[in-house]
């Protein structure tokens, strides 16, 4: 079992290049994954992108990486007929507002190719540098990932047991719920008739109510559920979503239980179960 939550951060020189990157994890249902590069590494997206895909299941995944080279030889050109064509725009657009304005330098530096900037270095050759980085980076947030998932699993199998307890002790409570059922409905017909109770007939009727609030099935689907949820929790991988999801069969079987009990202490452990599945979804989240 593997938590969603880690953080990791690595920096180094490449020569006169300094590059640092970042991984934070957080928990998210699905996985998503946001990368932000500078604008030199910007063609690395993709490939970043895809590298950190295969390692991560669910979680939101922030990358970040940097880069400051302390001397970037750049050949730079002004894009005239582009720098005039704005100048027109702008001149047009303050004649046409009636303003009382002119076009300045500063306002034409604000559109990017203004200006054409060459870079000489090639920044690509920085791609595998960078992914061994992240590479560290990623077993770091897992260590961490790791330590949550088995501090989680620790949690989840304790909330497990009170719910094993109370399906068990709601089984020791159905030969009493069978006793009530035919005390009340003997109370009833002697109400009706007096002491001439068919008693064949009591027993035909109780054996009716009987059927209609067995919850048999329900406890040993139940019982089934909690088994498969513990096995899952010793998987290492992937466990996030079926542990939620047999959250959801739990709770289907528990309602349906609770809906055909109508001795208080069994109502009592159905609300405890009830309690105690939504505090395992909520630890639930935090599992990738």
């Amino acid at each position: 079992m593997i938590g969603m939550t880690g953080y990791a951060f690595r920096d180094f020189y490449v020569g006169d290049t300094y590059i640092s990157t970042e991984i934070k994890t957080v928990n998210h249902r699905f996985l998503e994954v946001n990368v932000r590069l500078p604008g030199l590494l910007s063609s690395m997206e993709l490939e970043i992108r895809n590298f950190i895909n295969k390692h991560f299941v669910r979680g939101k995944v922030d990358v970040s990486v940097f880069i400051r080279v302390k001397e970037l030889t750049s050949k730079i050109e002004p894009n005239i007929a582009i720098a005039k064509q704005y100048a027109d725009s702008l001149r047009s657009l303050i004649d046409g507002c009636g303003l009382n304005d002119d076009v300045k330098l500063s306002h034409l530096l604000h559109y990017d190719d203004v200006l054409n900037i060459e870079n000489k270095r090639d920044f690509s050759s920085y791609l595998d540098v960078i992914k061994e980085s992240l590479s560290e980076n990623i077993k770091e947030v897992f260590v961490m990932k790791e330590k949550e998932g088995e501090s989680t699993k620790k949690n989840i199998l304790n909330i497990l047991s009170e719910i094993r307890q109370s399906r068990d002790l709601i089984e020791t409570f159905i030969p009493e719920m069978e006793k009530s059922i035919f005390d009340e409905l003997n109370k009833k017909m002697n109400e009706l008739i007096g002491n001439h109770v068919d008693q064949d007939r009591l027993l035909n009727e109780v054996g009716i109510m009987v059927s209609h609030s067995c919850v048999n099935e329900e406890l040993e689907r139940l019982k089934h559920h909690i088994e498969h949820f513990c096995n899952i929790c010793e998987e290492s991988s992937d466990v996030g979503k079926r542990l939620d999801f047999l959250c959801q069969e739990m709770h289907r079987e528990i309602n349906t239980l609770g809906s055909k009990v109508s001795l208080s202490k069994i109502t009592d452990s159905v609300i405890i179960i009830k309690n105690a599945i939504e505090k395992i979804r909520e630890q639930i989240r935090n599992i990738e």
